[in-house]
């Protein structure tokens, strides 16, 4: 399972990277983003005004990893960031 969301979040990563956005990715070969509240997101992207938190979820831990997208959303609004949550196939 660890490797389908890798995968994923390289993907998703990827697609914000061709779009022209400053990338930080929770995975070996990027610059990691900053841990928040005790969470890193998976993908931190930033372009101009428009900064995204994307948190990649697997079918078990969206049932287990509600807690940390509470917090993902808290700390998104609160600091001007849209929230998404991407899930794996």
């Amino acid at each position: 399972m660890a490797g389908r969301h890798d995968q994923k979040v390289r993907r998703v990563a990827g697609g914000y990277k061709s779009q022209g956005y400053h990338v930080r990715v929770d995975s070996p070969g990027y610059k990691r983003p900053l841990n928040v509240g005790g969470h890193r997101a998976d993908v931190v992207a930033i372009k101009g005004r428009d900064k995204v938190l994307v948190e990649v979820e697997t079918r078990k831990s969206m049932l287990s990893d509600i807690g940390q997208r509470q917090a993902f959303r808290r700390i998104a609004k609160k600091n001007g960031y849209r929230f998404r949550t991407v899930k794996t196939r």
